[in-house]
């Protein structure tokens, strides 16, 4: 089983194929099982790195309230233990708030980032309208299947989950099979909240930066892809017209090819 220990805490990765590796970083309340379409594809010619981030999947429980700041360094600790040097890293939302962190605060163990549906957070950002804001506060009492059947078509292209009921299947047996107690995704929400934002920090980035953001995401709008694009040095922004906030699952084809081509 593939852990790293960081601090007072274990971290969990699965590792799959062979070549550059690439490290996979998901977002809040979800698990490694959140890259089901990237997997297979990624690791025919890339060393996929499948992240569970503190808190989440079948990396230890947290015990205190933490920061993105300090979720960034436990990656930086799965990385240094790996000793793979610098790597590829995508992060997805909230997975994209802490490979931003990682990219500053450890600039020597990114080789290219890739940022997905995510934004630099602080004074800079776009929200979400409240009513969309609002479902990530999770009901204590809600069961786990029609509360994930209830938010994600909420995050997607209107009518997403009708054409693709598939992908809710999926979405939902993901949910059931790493659970996340209600007291870790607060923690988890609590570092999202509480985060200052790396805006004023953007121009530090030195990797080589691609920013993939749906223009109808209804979570982190397309502005914050734009800004962020704008603002890390040479950074290439790509538009997934009439995509909303999961572009892994909802444009998986083109955003494997758009990550194998950047990374290549």
């Amino acid at each position: 089983m593939p852990t790293a220990k960081i601090g007072s805490h274990t971290l969990y990765y699965d590792e799959h194929g062979k070549g550059q590796p690439l490290l996979l970083i998901a977002g809040l309340g979800e698990t490694r099982l959140s890259w089901w379409k990237q997997i297979e594809p990624l690791s025919q010619m890339l060393h996929v790195i499948n992240l569970d981030n503190r808190d989440a999947g079948d990396s230890t429980l947290g015990s205190a309230p933490y920061t993105i700041a300090e979720m960034a360094d436990d990656v930086a600790g799965v990385l240094q233990n790996l000793n793979l040097g610098s790597v590829h890293v995508v992060g997805w939302s909230m997975g994209g708030f802490i490979a931003l962190e990682l990219a500053i605060r450890n600039p020597a163990l990114v080789q290219k980032l890739i940022l997905v549906s995510t934004s630099a957070g602080g004074p800079t950002s776009v929200h979400a309208a409240p009513e969309i804001r609002a479902l990530l506060l999770r009901k204590d009492s809600e069961e786990i299947e029609p509360r994930v059947r209830r938010i994600f078509p909420l995050l997607t292209r209107q009518g997403y989950m009708l054409d693709h009921p598939e992908d809710l299947d999926q979405l939902v047996h993901n949910a059931q099979s790493k659970p996340m107690a209600i007291e870790s995704y607060k923690r988890q929400l609590r570092a999202v909240m509480k985060r200052e934002g790396v805006s004023h920090r953007l121009t530090q980035i030195t990797a080589p930066t691609l920013v993939i953001h749906g223009n109808t995401d209804p979570l982190i709008p397309y502005e914050n892809g734009q800004y962020i694009a704008e603002h890390i040095p040479d950074a290439k922004l790509s538009t997934f017209a009439g995509v909303g906030h999961l572009v892994p699952i909802e444009a998986a084809d083109r955003f494997n090819r758009e990550v194998m081509e950047f990374v290549n």
